[in-house]
């Protein structure tokens, strides 16, 4: 497998901003973490593996890395 780049503020902006016509403001933004705060991982840059939409419930995941 090829190695990912892990996503940066400029990445995430960007995204945000291609996600736009697809997401309403009134959209949840989820992530998938632990709430202690036991790990910290990165996120790739590729939004087909750190995001997902999901139109019924109104959100928006972000899934990080546990490489």
């Amino acid at each position: 497998m090829a190695k990912q780049k892990v996503m940066n503020v400029s990445a995430l902006k960007k995204l945000l901003n291609d996600i736009g016509n697809e997401v309403g403001d009134d959209y949840h933004v989820w992530l998938s973490s632990d709430e202690e705060g036991n790990e910290f991982l990165p996120m790739f840059e590729s939004p087909e593996l750190s995001l997902a939409i999901d139109k019924e419930a109104k959100r928006i995941i972000f899934y990080p890395s546990h490489r």
